[in-house]
């Protein structure tokens, strides 16, 4: 304690009078003043325990004198003498209680103090004083203005340091709970029972008040004991307490019980509840530490007397705890102790006799004062609302615990065992010895009770708190009677009331009141100036004089560098090891410029010297855990952050150190600073060591839970980076943390605070390098990717962002909008068509989101065929919502036929495109490509044939052209045999439709041995009077100019009308016809219709065939045909194919324009037997096959 006696030397202090004449005043005078100036704070303690021990010990009467001086020593700043000031007030007023007045206020002072040192040193203290003031205050006659301030600080101190039992300072709440149990003690009766010795009786306690005191009620002081217990009972039932503290209280609650039995019960009860719910945060060792401390507790307990109502609870909770009927028997209440517990019961009855009979006496003299006295008020136990619900559980649980019960309970409980023995269980559980008898039966229905009582379930808790209801509104209706107005206001005879009467009392004790604040305010706490008083005795400064900072620094660099020096001859004495902890230990003890020396020595050979790193780092890290709660904290973590700052920037910047050093370093550094952070984010930013840096960075943020929000910022940072693999590799690594429900709320906020600068104006300055940040930056592609990283690689793990990718989409430009679409591909994908978010999200479509939408399912549909569930929801949207035809592509392949061609007109207005991608996707093309076998929603001879049929009031003429173009450039499905079915189809149909011959032209051109075919299709039309269809009959008139001479032969079956005609359109096909017929034997030329012959040859030669000889014809008809055969054969085989774009161009709508050059200009002469007919000139510009468009992205709705 403080207040213990310091041996001083006789030079010193007992024999200063004899050795230097110098009396005991000036002495103190003189280490008073040595210690205000004193530097050290060792020195400056020394001083002020020989002058305590000077002015409390040996010469009393300089107490009062020199208190003053002392105390002004309270404002400096070590916890060590502020700790020797308490301890010297602390020992003053235990010499002279009058003192109290002087120094409580500074107690009251000390106890907002900082240090935990100083507050656990004034709760000790006042642990002692507390009873003391009680004590004095209780014995003075009259109380003054001073007493009452002095009783108001003590209370308040008093209620601060039970405030206290919540303190996060394990060393505070230990001696706050020694506190407790002196307050409940000094504010509690001693029963005839009581176990106490000779010294606790000489103490204060609640029956020595004298009755009518005006300062210490008794109801008051009571009131603020059990108060105090209260507190102390919800201290211990506090599942977050620790084993040390929780064994503190126990042994505070037995001592309790112990000194004031009517405290047994509470206690008993408290220690059950105990043993039924222990603490979850306790380990394995500390339930068993804790186990073993409340049976050696409740051993004391039953040793003490007055637990014999209690026995057997506490029997049955010591056989819990695995204790011995034979243990019990030796710690029951002796024969002997209970004769004397008798004699002491007789003498403390006499005692009480004297003082009923000395408190009867002041009450005659004092017939008005109406406070209780302690001898007529009958001791109870603090009144527990808890304890009361579980006696009355455990009392109407018990006649129901039957064997049979018991047994059911048993079972139904096996179901929730864990699959492991919980370590509290398995360190608690004891065999049962007494199962089956009623204390033990008793015993069970207790702690069932307790737990009950513990879920607020059972009869008890709803008794219990009525109970205690009506308890609160009897005591407040008894206060509030008791503080009714005496001086009540008088009704006058006219319905009014007096004024009160304010008395000469009433106006003493309001001034009494506002004196009491005065001084408590007003006093004076800490003497401003110190002792002005001359110094005497000798001073090493005068003679000495101290090195300048220069040369201690000097001293120490060069002592440094000598212990550098020494590395190899450490090496070769065998003391290396020593050597590495005498060097950092300097380093970090010293510090400064010595830091980079060490530095540098480290530094140059690395490889070599990193176990002196580490141990330097360790050294550093010690210093700052002494400071840590010090005032050199700041700088000792300043100190520790540039010792690993600097090393890891080191090993960085040394090309030939390996990753692995910096990784070591970094993972066994003893804490991670903000610097140190940031070096690690320059090393993965390196592109050389960033694979290294974000492996190291992953096992990190495992590894250390203090820093996990910076690094995971870090690494989340890099997820933009602008270097590819190193946002690959942190992206991978981000998506692996994802997966952990504690950090995936962080990663995510982050990919949203990214996504969302896309709404932006322009881009912030984090994402731009120092030389982008110009002054207007734009947006450009690599810049939007570097936002999207990261939320694109969440949104296959996270399908509820689209969302927050729509809306985003929404409000961004046109260029972040094509990016989205561009790199959309990968994430929806994954995603697939199955997602019920995404699906929810393509039938709710936000309004300008829909190239979005568009996008995702051209990505979901281009390789695969469209899920039903996922046509459902588009054709809802495109009926419900957006009548868009362009929502449908996609889904095409999964529409029924009917849908697709009530959609065809429609489609083939789209741009060309578009319509590529359309029908590519209705044909099939790139799963054919693939190697799939797709069933197509429409075949490609219904396709082609569905074309023809669109109404031209539906759908322009020139896009059904182009739609027709694009089928004919896929000529792996449009083969000849396809197009022979379509015009098979077409050439039946009723009127012929309007590109019919148009058809036919693009067929014959794209596969010239289908000139037979065209022939035949050919003659058909004129049995159908083609000519009455004017489109169809220009269609007619080209083909035959393309196809001469072979389209002769269907010519000459003409009518002379339409013949004429088509020699009008086009005037070479009659000389070329004639030329063809002049070769004809006038028998074959009797077989030519004489209208049509007339037309091309004069009527002579018309009359010449009609005479020539029948036999003739024949012969000449053979060799006709054989002509005609030849030059199919020959045309078949030499003819190229010229470019389909060269009769498909869509600026017309006229059937006769764009056909290829030459058609019906060449003249060839008629086949002969002799010859061979001249291959058709073809321009040579087109080329065989026409450029096939492919769809790149989606189409733009805006």
């Amino acid at each position: 304690m403080s207040g213990r006696k310091i041996k001083v030397e006789p030079s010193a202090a007992t024999n200063a009078g004899s050795t230097s004449g110098e009396s005991t005043s000036e002495r103190v005078i003189q280490l008073l003043n040595e210690a205000s100036l004193s530097r050290r704070d060792a020195d400056k303690v020394r001083k002020l325990q020989l002058v305590q021990e000077l002015i409390v010990h040996k010469e009393q009467d300089l107490l009062d004198n020199f208190t003053d001086e002392f105390l002004a020593f309270q404002a400096d700043r070590s916890p060590e003498v502020k700790k020797v000031v308490i301890g010297f007030m602390e020992d003053a007023c235990k010499k002279d209680n009058e003192l109290l007045t002087k120094v409580i206020s500074n107690l009251n002072l000390l106890r907002t103090d900082a240090a935990v040192g100083v507050i656990k040193k004034l709760i000790q203290s006042m642990t002692q004083l507390f009873g003391i003031v009680i004590n004095w205050l209780s014995k003075t006659k009259t109380v003054s203005d001073s007493h009452k301030a002095c009783w108001k600080v003590t209370c308040d101190i008093r209620d601060h340091i039970l405030e206290l039992l919540d303190s996060d300072n394990d060393g505070i709440r230990t001696q706050s709970v020694k506190f407790t149990e002196k307050v409940i003690v000094t504010l509690s009766e001693v029963q005839h029972n009581s176990d106490v010795t000779t010294k606790s009786a000489a103490l204060f306690s609640l029956d020595k008040v004298p009755a009518g005191h005006t300062l210490l009620k008794y109801d008051d002081l009571k009131a603020d004991g059990e108060k105090a217990m209260n507190g102390l009972l919800a201290f211990v039932s506090n599942p977050a307490i620790s084993s040390v503290n929780l064994m503190a209280a126990m042994a505070t609650l037995s001592a309790i019980c112990k000194q004031r039995p009517q405290f047994m019960g509470t206690v008993v009860q408290a220690f059950e509840t105990l043993h039924a719910n222990l603490p979850p945060t306790l380990a394995k060792t500390q339930v068993a530490s804790v186990r073993k401390h409340l049976k050696m507790q409740l051993m004391n307990v039953l040793r003490v007397l007055a637990s014999h109502p209690y026995h057997p609870q506490i029997t049955n909770l010591l056989y819990d705890l695995g204790t011995t009927a034979s243990e019990i028997a030796k710690n029951m209440p002796k024969v002997g102790q209970r004769q004397s517990s008798r004699k002491r019961t007789q003498d403390s009855k006499t005692r009480g006799m004297d003082m009923k009979k000395m408190r009867k006496d002041v009450d005659d003299s004092d017939e008005d004062e109406d406070t209780p006295s302690p001898s007529t008020v009958q001791a109870t136990p603090v009144i527990n609302e808890q304890a009361m619900a579980i006696d009355i559980t455990a009392t109407e649980l018990s006649p129901l615990l039957t064997p049979e019960n018991v047994a059911n309970l048993v079972l139904l409980s096996m179901v929730m065992l864990p699959d492991k023995m919980p370590d509290a269980f398995q360190a608690s559980y004891t065999p049962i010895e007494s199962a089956g008898t009623d204390d033990q039966v008793k015993h069970l229905a207790r702690l069932l009770s307790i737990q009950m009582t513990a879920m607020k379930i059972g009869p008890g808790v709803q008794k219990a708190a009525d109970f205690a209801m009506q308890e609160r509104s009897k005591k407040d209706k008894k206060l509030e009677d008791s503080n009714k107005d005496k001086k009540l206001r008088i009704e006058t005879v006219i319905g009014g009331t007096t004024k009160p009467v304010i008395t000469e009392e009433d106006v003493k004790d309001k001034k009494a009141k506002e004196t009491i604040e005065a001084m408590i305010t007003s006093q004076t706490v800490v003497p401003r100036h110190g002792i002005h008083r001359r110094i005497q005795g000798f001073k090493l400064e005068s003679i000495t004089k101290p090195l300048n900072m220069d040369t201690k620094e000097t001293i120490l660099r060069l002592a440094v560098e000598r212990v550098l020096r020494a590395e190899v001859n450490a090496s070769v004495g065998g003391v290396h090891k020593q050597w590495q902890k005498i060097l950092p230990s300097l380093v970090a003890q010293f510090g400064g410029e010595l830091h980079r020396k060490l530095a540098e020595f480290i530094l140059a050979d690395i490889r070599n010297r990193a176990e002196l790193a580490l141990g330097w780092l360790y050294e550093e890290f010690n210093i700052y855990l002494e400071n840590s709660k010090g005032s050199n904290d700041k700088s000792a973590l300043e100190n520790y952050d540039t010792c690993l700052t600097g090393l890891l920037q080191g090993f960085q910047e040394k090309p030939e150190v390996k990753d692995e050093l910096f990784v070591r370093l970094a993972l066994q550094a003893p804490l991670l600073t903000d610097g140190a952070v940031q070096q690690i984010a320059v090393f993965c930013k390196n592109e050389k060591r960033a694979i290294s840096g974000l492996n190291l960075m992953k096992k990190l943020i495992t590894m250390r839970v203090p820093k996990k929000g910076p690094l995971l910022r870090m690494l989340l940072s890099l997820c933009s980076s602008e270097v590819r693999f190193i946002q690959s590799r942190a992206i991978e690594i981000a998506t692996d943390f994802y997966d952990n429900a504690d950090l995936q709320e962080f990663i995510q906020g982050f990919a949203l605070a990214h996504l969302k600068l896309l709404k932006e104006d322009k881009p912030p300055n984090a994402l731009l390098s120092e030389e982008a940040r110009v002054d207007n930056p734009a947006w450009n592609e690599n810049l939007i990717k570097q936002c999207l990283a990261l939320f694109l690689a969440l949104l296959p793990l996270n399908h509820d962002l689209i969302g927050d990718l729509a809306e985003v989409y929404i409000q961004s430009s046109g260029d972040i909008k094509r990016v989205v679409l561009k790199i959309l591909d990968e994430p929806v994908s994954k995603m697939g068509m199955d997602s019920p978010q995404l699906l929810k999200f393509v039938e709710t479509c936000p309004k300008g989101a829909e190239t979005l939408v568009t996008r995702a399912l051209h990505i979901l549909t281009d390789k695969s065929l469209p899920s039903k569930e996922l046509v459902n929801k588009v054709r809802d949207l495109y009926i419900k919502r957006v009548p868009d035809v362009r929502f449908l592509i996609p889904v095409l392949n999964g529409l029924d036929k009917h849908e697709v061609l009530r959609a065809l007109p429609k489609l083939v207005q789209l741009s060309p495109a578009v319509v590529n991608g359309v029908f590519n996707r209705l044909l099939g093309v790139n799963r054919i490509r693939d190697g799939e076998v797709h069933a197509n929603a429409l075949t490609p001879v219904e396709l082609l044939v569905a074309l023809h049929d669109i109404d031209s009031n539906v759908a322009e003429v020139k896009n059904v052209i182009k739609a027709t173009s694009f089928c004919f450039a896929q000529k792996a499905v449009y083969t000849s045999e396809v197009l022979v079915t379509v015009m098979n189809q077409l050439v039946e149909r009723v009127p012929i439709p309007t590109l019919f011959m148009r058809t036919v032209i693009q067929s014959v051109i794209t596969y010239p041995r289908l000139s037979g075919f065209v022939m035949n299709v050919m003659q058909r039309l004129i049995s159908k009077k083609v000519w009455e269809q004017d489109k169809v009959w220009e269609g007619f008139v080209k083909c035959c100019q393309r196809l001469k001479p072979q389209s002769f032969q269907v010519l000459i079956q003409l009518p002379s009308a339409q013949l004429q005609s088509v020699f009008e359109t086009t005037t070479d096909m009659r000389n070329a016809m004639k030329q063809y017929i002049d070769r004809f034997t006038p028998q074959q030329k009797s077989h030519i219709n004489k209208d049509v012959l007339a037309l091309l040859l004069n009527e002579d030669a018309v009359t010449a065939l009609d005479k020539e000889s029948p036999r003739k014809f024949d012969a000449s008809k053979a060799k006709i045909e054989q002509s005609f055969a030849a030059d199919q054969l020959k045309m078949t085989e030499n003819q190229e194919i010229p470019d389909l774009s060269a009769i498909v161009k869509t600026e017309s709508v006229d059937m006769n324009d764009n056909l290829p050059p030459g058609v019906g200009t060449t003249e060839i002469p008629p086949p002969l037997a002799t010859e061979t007919p001249p291959q058709a000139k073809v321009d040579s510009s087109h080329d065989r096959r026409s450029p096939t468009p492919t769809l790149d992205e989606a189409p733009d709705f805006n």
